[in-house]
């Protein structure tokens, strides 16, 4: 290493390291003043006693030396000591006073001819200026300086200096929600260029172990935790977990407790991140191993912030964060295991509860309250003051929520910090609105909308309307209540899908964050006196919610669809069943005609949303074999579904036609063609399509005399199968059917390779796609998959194929099946999986089973699926027709079992 560079590598070893670690404060220390020396000697002195974390000793050295340098005429070297002065100020929290040192630095340097050090010195001062500045809340402007800052060290082609500033870049970046941004600068300063694309592993392993042998091992250790903290921002948590621990081995290596506490907070929040996910999954699936894997990571993630808490530095910030991290686990994990406990007999809530008070102790008796003025003082009031709003509501809680959030609020007003000030405004009103006082709340409510406005934070704003609305609802002021839920949603849809162009982990957990807001604004709209417009609004929030589950599903946006009632096909009706807390609510809407305008009817059929989805999982598990009676077994449960959806409905709908479902997720799995009315099953009197996000990627109808096919397929065991899976033996006779029929390419068994299918994807105009293979739809996206002869396609890379090929054709995919494909076992919303895959095709329809189907039986339905199509008839038409013949066919009665029928939906447009 250069003379040059050792001596940059200290100035980030003050600057940059210090500056990632939590910031301490410090108790009152009475300096010992050194004797008279040099100013060079002072400025020496100063480093040594920073680094041992003695402020005021290194503030009286470098005043010195400012002030001696300022005598002698050297303008350069007191810009130097002002810039160091600005640093040991903001260890102590004196921020006019380093807003002061560090401005006369600049301004100092600014005077001075261009040269090689006066650049090196103004880089090194943007740092530390760039640090107070985030400090006090102003991110827009620290990414600004330290934009500044890498400009100038790549002028000087110092590569320590660039690094050093683009990890700055990222603290910024991910203080201003920019998290995509954030994991590219932090990649770009190990010389990864990959748009935060980790799907090539390799390359970041090798360039985290050259960035290793490269860099001091202090510096290493804050690189490493940069990168990790903003792999776990961008949902990248396993590899975050790896970089971490990388980073802890190495810090303990070196001997730093701080650091060490620092990287293991970092750890916690990782571990915590995919507790939150493995919880997410099981509400969802109801899967066994996800909420097993739930409980072991919030149990980690415990154990680490208790390690991070415990270790003993100088820092009295470092462990009252973690500690706060450790209280707010603690009091979700314990209300999670409530309520588990009427099913898993190894929840104990209870082990939790002395915890929870000792730590509530802990932290009252803690510095917390008077932390000197920061940002990091007030979001810690405020983490403590919202979780204890979490506990059992009773007076000492809420008097000591009070106190904090107040607190935070009088330290954000002194430090101008508006953002820190809407957010303390917020939670004091959301104390006001628990203790019911609703006059203050909503006053409180109001001003922290307003400052939310004004700073254009709508990550802020959404969630202040949704308070204004509750606000309301609990004052019977409804229209106020609609009208400011209606707003939260639209603030909310931009900001989720900001995150999810931006963010593609998890920001908001969608069961906790996003579908209360819509599933709150159904009850209030659906009220008995809901009228016209209000049955209206709450057929779109329906479809909303549906397309907002489906994109966090997805981890990404779709902005290009079109309403299904926006076309020149309308269906006969379009239904929607709306599962409520405590109820169903089944809408009905009639699309315009020119003989009468819209309709929307409503019914609300006597049952519980708990035996409505019960009696949906029972019909699920008996359609799964062929061998269980129909009569007995499957019609009751068939018609009990019916009874509840439909038959309210009968003297409203059209006689025939198309009926178009919008299900949420929770009802994905209910084959609708199955409903049956004591004679009749659904499908013998109307086409069915299901509407799984509600909205469609395109309106084009299928033209069979232009249309060409796709075909690939797998009879043999192929390489990709796990041992669990069978060889499906017709699927020869299914692709070479279709064949005779449409204008296809094939792929079978060895052709059909991820690759072979890219480049037949991109190099023809195919309007149909046929994959008969293997294939598990799961609410867990990195489940749900497609297998190829070589390899399993999961729905991320399915999609990236897709678009690949929406880059060089225009031609739309008209139609995917997936002939092999089924839900995943016991996965009460698998079929998420289902309309993941559909909406990443981007294909106007998508025919899919919802359980694996005997091959052979699969393959007559096939054929006679693309005759039909063959002859002009509309899709859902035709897989309608072959429902029926499969029902009434007298040459194969076992097929009119809906074991061999049912299973098949129509996704997507429905001519």
């Amino acid at each position: 290493m250069t003379k040059n560079n050792r001596h940059l590598l200290i100035g980030f070893l003050l600057g940059l390291f210090l500056f990632i670690s939590i910031p301490p404060v410090l108790s009152q220390i009475n300096p010992i003043t050194p004797p008279i020396q040099s100013a060079a000697q002072s400025i020496t002195q100063g480093r040594t006693y920073y680094a041992a974390k003695e402020y005021q000793q290194a503030i009286h050295l470098w005043r010195q030396a400012a002030q001696r340098y300022e005598t002698q005429g050297d303008t350069l070297h007191q810009a130097q000591a002002l810039s160091y002065l600005s640093l040991a100020y903001q260890k102590l929290h004196h921020w006019t006073d380093a807003d002061t040192a560090i401005t006369a630095s600049l301004n100092l340097l600014d005077t001075l001819a261009e040269s090689t050090e006066r650049s090196r010195l103004y880089a090194q001062a943007l740092n530390h200026r760039g640090r107070l500045e985030l400090a006090l809340g102003r991110a827009e402007s620290a990414l600004a300086t330290w934009k500044q800052a890498t400009q100038t060290y790549q002028q000087l082609n110092d590569d320590i200096g660039v690094t050093g500033s683009l990890f700055n870049q990222a603290q910024a970046m991910e203080a201003l929600g920019f998290y995509r941004r954030a994991c590219q600068i932090s990649l770009q300063a190990f010389q990864v260029d990959n748009h935060c694309n980790l799907s090539e592993s390799g390359e970041l392993d090798a360039a985290v172990n050259t960035f290793k042998q490269q860099s001091q091992p202090a510096f290493t250790v804050v690189g490493l935790r940069n990168l990790g903290n903003v792999l776990r921002l961008v949902g990248h948590w396993q590899e975050s977990q790896t970089i971490l621990h990388q980073a802890l081995d190495l810090a303990k290596q070196i001997d730093s407790p701080s650091q060490q506490s620092a990287t293991l907070l970092s750890l916690g929040k990782t571990q915590y991140a995919i507790y939150r996910q493995d919880k997410d999954l099981w509400e969802r699936s109801n899967i066994t191993q996800n909420r097993d894997n739930a409980k072991e990571w919030a149990r980690a993630a415990l154990n680490t912030y208790q390690q991070a808490a415990t270790i003993n530095t100088d820092s009295t910030t470092l462990p009252l964060e973690a500690q706060l991290h450790h209280l707010r686990l603690l009091i979700e994990f314990q209300q999670w295991l409530q309520t588990l406990a009427k099913t898993d007999k190894t929840a104990n809530p209870a082990e939790f509860t002395s915890q929870i008070q000792s730590q509530v102790q802990t932290l009252l008796q803690s510095p917390l309250a008077n932390l000197e003025d920061s940002k990091i003082a007030i979001y810690s009031q405020l983490s403590f003051a919202q979780t204890l709003l979490k506990l059992p509501q009773y007076d000492p809680n809420f008097s000591h929520a009070l106190d904090y959030t107040q607190a935070a609020l009088n330290q954000a007003q002194s430090l101008d910090n508006k953002r820190a000030e809407s957010e303390a405004l917020g939670t004091l009103a959301h104390i006001y609105e628990q203790n019911q006082n609703w006059s203050d709340a909503q006053d409180l409510t109001h001003q922290a909308l307003g400052l939310a406005q004004s700073l254009n934070t709508e990550d802020l704003a959404y969630k202040w309307l949704w308070q204004s609305g509750r606000i309301y609802w609990q004052q019977q002021q409804k229209e106020n209540a609609i009208h400011a839920y209606n707003t939260s949603i639209n603030v909310l849809n931009s900001v989720r899908r900001n995150l999810l162009a931006i963010n593609p982990g998890v920001q908001f957990s969608f069961l906790d964050d996003v579908r209360p807001i819509y599933q709150q604004f159904l009850e209030i709209l659906l009220q008995p006196d809901a009228n016209l417009d209000h049955l209206r609004q709450a057929t779109r929030i329906s479809e909303a919610l549906q397309l907002a589950e489906l994109e966090d599903f997805l981890r990404c946006s779709f902005t290009n669809l079109v309403p299904i009632d926006q076309n020149q096909n309308p269906p006969a009706a379009i239904i929607y069943p709306i599962l409520l807390k405590n109820r169903l609510e089944v809408l009905i809407k009639l699309p315009q005609s020119e003989s009468s305008p819209e309709k929307v009817y409503r019914y609300t059929p006597q049952v519980s949303a708990q035996d409505f989805s019960q009696t949906l999982y029972d019909l699920r598990q008996q359609l799964d074999d062929p061998r269980n009676p129909v009569d007995s077994l499957i019609l009751p449960p068939a018609q009990k579904l019916y009874n509840w959806l439909l038959k309210s409905a009968q003297t409203d709908l059209p006689q025939t036609g198309t009926l178009v479902f919008v299900l949420d997720s929770t009802l994905q799995n209910l084959p609708i063609a199955i409903l049956h009315d004591s004679q009749h099953y659904l499908v013998e009197t109307y086409n069915i399509a299901i509407s799984l996000g509600s909205q469609l990627p395109n309106l084009n109808p299928l033209s069979p005399t232009h249309w060409q096919g796709l075909l690939a397929g797998i009879n043999k065991k192929a390489e990709s199968y796990p041992p669990k899976l069978p060889a499906l033996s017709s699927v020869w006779n299914e692709l070479h059917q279709i064949h005779n029929t449409v204008p296809s390419q094939l792929l079978e068994n060895e052709q059909f390779t991820q690759t072979n299918f890219r480049n037949q994807l991109i190099n023809h105009p195919f309007s149909v796609i046929h994959l008969a293979t293997h294939g598990e739809f799961s609410s867990d996206a990195t489940q749900t998959v497609i297998y190829a002869w070589d390899k399993k396609i999961p729905v991320e890379k399915f999609g990236q194929l897709l678009q690949q090929r929406q880059q060089t054709r225009r031609e739309p995919i008209q139609l995917l099946v997936l002939s092999a494909c089924q839900t995943a076992s016991g996965d009460r919303r698998a079929a998420l999986g289902l309309a993941g895959v559909a909406l990443r095709a981007n294909a106007s329809s998508t025919v899919a089973s919802l359980w694996r189907v005997s091959d052979n039986s699969t393959a007559q339905l096939m054929d006679n699926f693309y005759q039909q199509l063959n002859q002009g008839i509309p899709k859902a038409e035709a897989l309608a027709n072959v429902q029926r013949k499969f029902i009434n066919n007298p040459d194969n009665p076992s097929h009119k079992h809906p074991y061999y029928w049912a299973a098949f939906i129509l996704a997507g447009n429905w001519f």
